[in-house]
């Protein structure tokens, strides 16, 4: 299955914000087993907003927003996502009952505007937010999955973890599993060029280097249909790559 990640917010067009959220989503979907082909960042604006989405709908079986879930009128990522998806808002009682009851934990009394945000589209899986006042989304339509996030990457990393792995472990067979090999002493060249034959490769085991400073790092990848199976699939590509590199190689990581 195809997924993709579509970041709303104008501030982050600015460069105000570094998108961690970006990094953090892509090798989480790639653990999960997830091919991933686009990211896009759109500020707030609902027309530009809409189009992306529906052009990402047209290519990907996935995708996950973030963004744009707040309780003032620039927050239109749910109110775009569930026009796009053809689907009305309603305010719902559980989503209320949680926003007022982290608001009554730290001790303050909710706005009214915070009722926008327990807005949510017909038919919808509500993803509780245990660090903020923004629940998740996740709507479904015609064999399409559309995910909303919030933007603070506390809350979305917590929700994600929480709520859409479940979620979208069910939907998948297979997973992916990765090994980084670390090279010191060899330029990039020189790396690829020993290796030519294994990053050329585009059967079950991929080899994909990264220039670094100072080193080379080289991400063997298999999927398979369990990390057991995956990791079988990759130990050989290390072993093969320390024997043509020998000592510049000083050290893999697990991912």
């Amino acid at each position: 299955m195809t997924a993709e990640t579509i970041f709303v917010g104008t501030e982050l067009l600015l460069g105000n914000i570094v998108n961690t959220n970006a990094a953090y989503l892509a090798e989480q979907m790639a653990v999960l087993g997830f091919s991933m082909y686009y990211q896009t960042t759109v500020g707030d604006n609902a027309e530009r907003l809409g189009g992306c989405i529906r052009q990402a709908l047209d290519r990907s079986d996935i995708v996950l927003l973030s963004g744009g879930l707040g309780p003032t009128q620039d927050d239109i990522t749910k109110e775009t996502a569930a026009k796009v998806m053809g689907k009305e808002l309603y305010l719902n009682e559980e989503a209320q009952k949680q926003i007022e009851a982290y608001f009554a934990k730290k001790g303050k009394t909710m706005a009214e505007n915070n009722l926008k945000q327990a807005m949510m589209p017909k038919d919808a899986i509500m993803l509780e937010n245990i660090n903020g006042t923004a629940p998740g989304v996740i709507m479904e339509e015609n064999g399409k999955i559309l995910v909303l996030l919030p933007g603070p990457p506390e809350e979305l990393s917590l929700m994600f973890e929480r709520s859409v792995v479940p979620y979208l472990q069910s939907k998948v067979s297979q997973v992916i599993y990765s090994t980084m090999v670390k090279v010191c002493g060899m330029g990039e060249s020189d790396v690829a060029q020993q290796l030519d034959d294994l990053i050329r490769n585009a059967g079950e085991v991929t080899v994909a280097p990264y220039a670094k400073i100072g080193e080379v790092h080289l991400r063997v990848t298999a999927k398979a249909e369990d990390e057991k199976q995956a990791k079988k699939l990759v130990k050989p590509v290390i072993k093969d790559i320390k024997a043509r590199l020998g000592d510049a190689v000083y050290t893999t990581q697990q991912h």
